[in-house]
């Protein structure tokens, strides 16, 4: 029987890629976002290359929400076996007002959405999935993403660096808890990822995608996507309560800000 996944922020750059990445490996995908849109091109992608999927539409920071999306996945697919929560983002998620700004000027609303979406939404997500799956009785692999940032800090981001170090711990937590289902649970820790609409021959664009990594690469969603592919593949059987980071060694800089 082919596997399930789920995965949240399947709408965007890195959900989608990733949900098109486990589609081309024979995994069925509930493609899950608060963007019908994005979700109907995701969707689309997937049914292009010969794959199966479905849209789910949620709101990550609300427990209701993504119970509601993936019990229905659950209900549609007959299984769960994946789930994958790629929602999320800094400042700019709580709105077109929001601002990067230190901590003491930074507005409740603005701190209260980033947390809610990347770190109260790991936490709906997981719980969501851990229920289904024990249930289910047959293990199963939880991801969620975390950020570079978590362990390095970046000025004008505590709320991010704050909730995406929460699911750091998240992690380690949750592992030691369904480790007896056989469910593995991990995290993601990506570096800067150049998204397609960065110009690289501006100045601007060239240090933004080759100059924030040792290697003088661009980051894409494909590497991030492999990495997480590789996670719920049976070749990470073993692997549970760890991080990842894929950043090309930025986090080495003797800075955290850099």
């Amino acid at each position: 029987m082919k596997k399930v996944a789920f995965i949240t922020g399947a709408g965007g750059y890195i959900g989608g890629e990733t949900a098109v990445t486990f589609a081309k490996s024979g995994i069925q995908v509930a493609v899950c976002d608060i963007n019908e849109e994005t979700i109907a091109k995701t969707v689309k992608r997937i049914e292009e290359i010969g794959g199966i999927a479905k849209g789910y539409v949620a709101d990550v920071s609300e427990s209701k929400s993504i119970d509601d999306a993936i019990n229905k996945a659950f209900n549609d697919f007959g299984r769960l076996d994946i789930m994958v929560h790629v929602a999320g983002g800094s400042s700019r998620i709580a709105g077109p007002d929001a601002k990067y700004v230190n901590l003491v000027e930074q507005e409740d609303y603005v701190i209260e959405k980033v947390l809610k979406i990347n770190l109260f939404g790991a936490i709906w997500a997981s719980r969501a999935a851990a229920r289904l799956m024990i249930k289910q009785g047959e293990g199963g692999k939880i991801i969620n993403f975390s950020s570079a940032v978590a362990f390095n800090g970046l000025k004008c981001s505590c709320d991010y660096a704050a909730s995406k170090g929460g699911v750091v711990s998240l992690t380690k937590a949750l592992a030691k808890e369904l480790g007896e289902y056989k469910i593995n649970v991990n995290s993601v820790a990506p570096g800067v990822v150049c998204r397609p609409e960065v110009d690289t021959t501006t100045e601007y664009g060239r240090q933004y995608a080759y100059e924030t990594n040792l290697l003088g690469k661009k980051c894409t969603a494909q590497d991030i996507a492999n990495l997480v592919e590789f996670l719920v593949s049976d070749k990470a059987s073993f692997i549970t309560g760890q991080t990842y980071i894929c950043d090309g060694g930025r986090g080495l800089s003797m800075k955290g800000s850099d």
